[in-house]
């Protein structure tokens, strides 16, 4: 015997950690919330369009863990360069992350550094060592993206509240 549709959203209901979301939902809600997050999905992954830079760096998983480092270290500000990627992504050869910053650094979206001492880190630094940071254009449309994404899904928080 099939199962009927409505039986289908209970199950799923009920293996759903829906207490971890910021208002309270009924089974009779859930589809509708579900087609709200593949909409917005589909925004968000959208909106990696809205740069070059941005395209670039999220076009791929190995990409993206890359930029994700980078972008910390520059917020942080701790050096990273290529031999300190390739000790955090043990799974990518140091080839692979040699070659990711390389292409980003020749398409002007990271931009080598001399390393600079925050006020944490009070070791000296190698200044032969070029820190890689994120460009100024990266960053700005990796804000804005997240704005974005911040912006959409405060309205479909506040549908359902």
């Amino acid at each position: 015997m099939k199962p009927r549709a409505r039986d289908r959203v209970e199950e799923i209901f009920k293996k759903v950690d829906v207490n971890k979301l910021p208002f309270k939902i009924s089974p009779e809600k859930l589809n509708e919330l579900g087609i709200d997050i593949a909409d917005d999905l589909n925004g968000v992954l959208q909106g990696i369009n809205m740069s070059p830079a941005l395209k670039w760096c999220l076009s791929t998983i190995k990409k993206a863990k890359v930029f994700i480092l980078v972008y910390q270290a520059n917020e942080r500000g701790l050096p990273i360069y290529k031999e300190e990627i390739a000790k955090k992504l043990i799974e990518y050869s140091y080839k692979t992350i040699a070659t990711i910053v390389d292409e980003g650094t020749q398409k002007g979206f990271y931009v080598p550094l001399e390393p600079y001492e925050n006020d944490q880190r009070k070791k000296k630094l190698d200044r032969k060592v070029k820190n890689i940071r994120p460009s100024l254009d990266l960053l700005a449309s990796f804000y804005n993206w997240n704005i974005d994404r911040i912006a959409k899904i405060s309205v479909i928080i506040n549908k359902y509240k």
